[in-house]
């Protein structure tokens, strides 16, 4: 072997799990060109180095795939962080309004201010339902507009000034498949719009530059959790998102595996938003950066009280005897978008939180496949909060992926009595199946939703995935677990799933689910050296401390671009 086909770089003496079919562990790896020229032990590997090449001794540390997160929502918070109000942390009115009033105190000249993270276990009464008053609100800011989004994102609160400048008064009507909610005694506004209702809204914005400066910074930080890969989620309404990344790439700073998703919206033409979606994709292609795959709304959230449901909500939800929430859409009009859908040749990415939801879009599904052929597409539903066991062998036999997001997958603090158990009772034991997803042969891909996840740090979602416990006490305020079996917040222990299981949902299954397993996703000679070093093996650690894993290298196509000695 000449000097010229050495590697450019070898990590040896590591525990080097390439996330195969197999499993296979081995010891070390070589890189070239930014792509994977062998794998294997330290032996095999040793023919591979030249006097050039970069030896890395892992010292028993581990690698693995750079991770997928397959439904995240750039740039996050990072801009929000920037203009914006932070409530994530906060659980009372109080502290609510305290931030406000800061953030107001601190930004005199704020026209509008926006701000997120607000949680509905904060409230109580009708509020608990309804969502919080606008009276709360006014209390700290009169002269200008307030707007806060919930943590998860499905509804919005806001005061009596953004109100106005919205031009929502107590005589409009809620769109279908929204809320404008009201005072059912005086019919005046109660302070919250949800789901659809939530466009009507005045909506932030920001300039290419400030985007592209908040996509940055996500990619940063997306580096510094080992992430190389994401399903980007945006709406049509966010051309501004995908200018910001091709910026990114034609200044040749994007390091990351893009593929994005455009919402398309029910109560608007959807041959027309197809269409355009479809030119976005030809405009906006290159090896990092596509546009890949059409984004639905089946229904919304349980805290909401707008999941769709095969049976009712809990008389404490608030609602009307018998209410079980309904389809964003009209059956037959699904199907049919779906069909266009997989004509085009885009994936379809389905959110989904309720039993009756989950049913009819796989019904849906089952007659798009029998019309246009589409079984291969690899479309994905989302969430997947409630599901009845019948319809889990159906993901299989329609090849639909379970596109899960394990951060949620116990009984949070402060959220799962007050909310999901308070709304939907007994059901709630049962939340987001996992185990019986692996158990059918289903594919499971994980993701954050971030920012609805705060911090989407794989780690806390493997670590949860296998146990189904708490992931960090420091996270949720409260003391950390010690064992597994803790019952504080264990939700349905049947369903933990291996290490094994976690670590394939963020590689080789993220990789697949976007249709990018070719090129990445695991650790095969002539595959893109996506890689990540943990500063242990997750396999050999008790599972309840993979959250104290931490990354310190991440490499983007051979190239180095986190490393936790970075400044």
């Amino acid at each position: 072997m000449t000097q010229a086909y050495f590697a450019d770089m070898v990590l040896k003496n590591g525990v080097i799990y390439t996330a195969d079919s197999a499993d296979t562990v081995c010891r070390a790896i070589a890189v070239r060109d930014g792509k994977i020229v062998a794998v294997g032990s330290e032996d095999q590997i040793a023919e591979n180095i030249g006097d050039r090449t970069e030896l890395i001794d892992l010292q028993g540390k581990m690698v693995i795939p750079g991770m997928i997160d397959s439904h995240i929502h750039p740039p996050g918070i990072a801009l929000s962080e920037l203009y914006e109000v932070q409530l994530f942390g906060i659980n009372t009115i109080e502290g609510y309004q305290q931030a406000v009033k800061s953030f107001i105190s601190r930004n005199p000249d704020t026209k509008v201010l926006y701000g997120q993270g607000w949680l509905w276990s904060a409230f109580t009464g009708l509020e608990a339902s309804k969502g919080p008053r606008k009276e709360h609100l006014d209390e700290v800011a009169t002269d200008i507009p307030v707007i806060l989004r919930a943590m998860d994102g499905h509804s919005w609160w806001i005061n009596s000034k953004a109100f106005e400048i919205s031009g929502i008064t107590c005589e409009t009507e809620s769109p279908e498949g929204g809320s404008i909610e009201k005072d059912d005694g005086t019919g005046e506004l109660w302070g919250t719009v949800k789901e659809t209702a939530i466009p009507l809204v005045r909506q932030p914005s920001y300039t290419l530059e400030q985007t592209v400066q908040g996509m940055k910074a996500f990619q940063r930080r997306m580096h510094s959790y080992g992430i190389t890969g994401i399903l980007s989620i945006m709406g049509r309404s966010n051309q501004l998102m995908l200018t910001a990344w091709d910026d990114l790439r034609k200044r040749d700073e994007l390091a990351l595996n893009v593929r994005c998703a455009i919402t398309v919206n029910p109560q608007e033409d959807v041959p027309s938003q197809l269409a355009a979606i479809d030119q976005w994709r030809k405009e906006y292609h290159s090896p990092y950066f596509q546009i890949t795959t059409a984004k639905f709304f089946a229904d919304g959230v349980v805290e909401g009280g707008t999941s769709y449901l095969l049976e009712p909500y809990a008389p404490e939800a608030g609602k009307a005897a018998g209410y079980c929430g309904s389809l964003l859409w009209e059956w037959d009009r699904l199907k049919d978008a779906f069909c266009l859908t997989n004509e085009y040749g885009l994936q379809i990415h389905v959110h989904s939180t309720g039993d009756a939801a989950t049913r009819e879009v796989l019904d849906a599904f089952e007659a798009a496949q029998s019309k246009v052929g589409s079984a291969n597409m690899r479309n994905a539903i989302t969430h997947l909060q409630l599901v009845h066991p019948d319809d889990i062998p159906r993901f299989k036999s329609l090849n639909v992926i379970a596109s899960v997001q394990p951060y949620w997958h116990l009984k949070g603090p402060n959220w799962w009595q007050n909310v999901d158990y308070r709304i939907i009772g007994e059901r709630a034991k049962q939340e987001y199946p996992l185990r019986s997803f692996v158990d059918q042969g289903v594919v499971i891909a994980s993701s954050s939703d971030y920012s609805i996840t705060p911090v989407p740090y794989p780690m806390y979602a493997i670590d949860t995935g296998v146990t189904r416990n708490l992931y960090s006490g420091r996270n949720f305020g409260v003391e950390d677990i010690t064992d597994m079996d803790d019952d504080r917040y264990l939700l349905n222990k049947k369903e933990r799933v291996s290490v094994a299981d976690m670590l394939k949902s963020f590689t080789s299954n993220g990789a697949y689910a976007l249709c990018m397993d070719r090129q990445t996703g695991s650790l095969a000679v002539g595959k893109q050296a996506d890689l990540v070093v943990l500063d242990q093996d997750l396999f050999a650690i008790n599972p309840i401390d993979i959250d104290k894993v931490k990354v310190t290298m991440t490499f983007f196509a051979g190239k180095l671009v986190y490393s936790s000695d970075m400044k």
